[in-house]
């Protein structure tokens, strides 16, 4: 496990190669993110708690990735940041935690609507890549959201909007609202954000009546 002090060497040490004075900490984030202050030649930053048990390499190859973006030169994670961070390994030890602050999230059994029974049928309808056994799937609490549903990659969760958990809801607009977030989930991390997202927006835009669901969605003032 990373203590405090080895993160802030490990940030104080790479913040020197590219001129920087630095600090570190770590904080109990809900995502996974690392927020930093800067001015001039010193930079602060919160380090989500989530990459406690990261390997030495990875800490420092998010440092160095963190530290070009501040330089502008916008250095992609390394090989064994983005396969550290999308490991079993990882998955298993944080996804309970992201669960448990994630305020958002609700049952994973719906009142009306089954959300396994919706990504069976994207299964049988070979839509689903791949056995996404790790993944979990979950209603919000409120019904009162602008999506209709989000995910995280990384966590490996969906959440799909409450308002969504009802007899008046078809199966397709169901089955659509839950295939765009698993399409975000098995989309390579690595990937520019750019080609990600039109790869997701590809991938979904084939979904049959796709044109009839967006519609039936933001009738109902969900962003779809």
């Amino acid at each position: 496990m990373v203590t405090t002090e080895e993160l802030d060497l490990t940030f104080q040490k790479v913040g020197n190669d590219f001129g920087f004075e630095a600090k570190a900490e770590f904080a109990p984030f809900r995502d996974l993110k690392i927020k930093w202050f800067r001015s001039y030649k010193w930079a602060e930053f919160t380090v989500s708690d989530y990459l406690k048990d990261a390997p030495e390499n990875v800490i420092e190859g998010i440092a160095r990735t963190i530290f070009s973006k501040i330089k502008g030169t916008d250095e992609s994670y390394s090989d064994e940041v983005i396969e550290w961070l999308t490991s079993d390994e990882f998955v298993d030890s944080m996804q309970p935690t992201y669960i448990s602050r994630d305020r958002r999230i609700g049952s994973p059994i719906g009142e009306h609507k089954n959300l396994q029974e919706a990504l069976d049928r994207l299964k049988e309808k070979g839509l689903i890549k791949t056995d996404l056994n790790r993944t979990k799937l979950f209603w919000s609490i409120k019904t009162k959201e602008e999506k209709p549903a989000w995910s995280s990659t990384l966590m490996r969760t969906v959440t799909v909007n409450k308002s969504l958990d009802s007899d008046d809801v078809p199966e397709e607009v169901l089955d659509y609202v839950l295939l765009n977030q698993i399409a975000f989930i098995e989309c390579d991390f690595g990937m520019d954000p750019m080609d990600r997202q039109k790869t997701i927006e590809e991938r979904v835009q084939k979904y049959p009546g796709f044109d009839g669901i967006t519609e039936w969605l933001n009738d109902r003032g969900l962003r779809a």
